[in-house]
């Protein structure tokens, strides 16, 4: 078995999967909702606000961050504070996962959660580039990732000194954060990459493993449309306008539940 398929089993089965296409829909229903151009808002603001949102969201549905409890059994307290914020119907939607599976998981400051062996970091990119971020030109961090040691099996068509990018000095703290973390050989990072459309609203939300594409070329090992119908059909997910209603996000499924929690949301009814 790949690592794409060990990694898309092992998060899927976890709800983890479910859990990041809810957390992408809700960060860019709000960020789209209060995005006014008029008010000076433009592209740098919607990623920034969606970037924050999005780490708020997985912190609710994971119980990390401000949503952490101490232990599972206390789950179901607060539970008027998780839904707090969101849109009407949002939280009955949200994907139970019990508090545990996911703990908090950050890289040099970089949000991060983590499930079994596999870490989750953000990163927006340019709508309609996700085969061709330029992981040299991000952060130190986002470049140390895509350094990891390649997926078993792969074979690189352009293969480049292992570790050379370890002598630019801004990789230094973020290669001891790594280096502390050797005995845990099995943990892989991971990058949960996301952006929009302006203009129509549409969505792109991917999971996979980050190469570091000196010179350009491919940005991934491999990636996933997480906004997929079933997590298997291609297909795109439109943020309604602030003016309409608000029905259920076209061309994509409803991330699915396994409980239905019953707690005040808001005003939802």
């Amino acid at each position: 078995m790949s690592e794409q398929q060990d990694a898309l089993e092992d998060l899927g089965s976890s709800g983890v999967l479910s859990a990041l296409a809810w957390a992408d829909a809700s960060a860019y229903r709000r960020t789209m909702e209060d995005y006014d151009p008029e008010t000076g808002h433009d592209q740098g603001w919607v990623g920034g606000t969606a970037h924050r949102l999005l780490c708020d969201r997985l912190h609710r549905v994971f119980s990390t961050g401000k949503y952490a409890v101490d232990a599972p059994e206390a789950a179901s307290a607060g539970l008027d504070a998780v839904a707090a914020g969101l849109f009407p119907g949002e939280y009955r939607k949200m994907p139970i996962i019990a508090p545990g599976v996911v703990t908090w998981s950050d890289l040099n400051q970089s949000p991060g959660w983590r499930c079994g062996n596999w870490r989750l970091l953000l990163a927006s990119f340019v709508y309609g580039e996700s085969g061709r971020i330029p992981w040299p030109r991000k952060s130190p961090t986002k470049r140390r990732v895509a350094s990891q040691g390649k997926p078993d099996g792969y074979i690189d068509p352009h293969p480049m000194l292992p570790f050379d990018e370890v002598l630019d000095p801004s990789l230094a703290s973020v290669v001891h954060a790594m280096s502390e973390e050797e005995d845990d050989l099995d943990l892989t990072s991971l990058i949960v990459a996301h952006s929009v459309e302006l203009e129509v609203g549409i969505r792109e939300l991917y999971l996979g493993r980050s190469r570091l594409n000196r010179g350009g070329g491919e940005a991934w090992y491999w990636k996933h449309d997480l906004l997929a119908t079933d997590f298997g059909t291609p297909g795109t997910g439109t943020i309604p306008t602030p003016s309409g209603p608000r029905p259920g996000t076209p061309g994509v499924q409803d991330a699915p539940v396994r409980l239905r929690r019953e707690a005040r949301e808001g005003n939802d009814k």
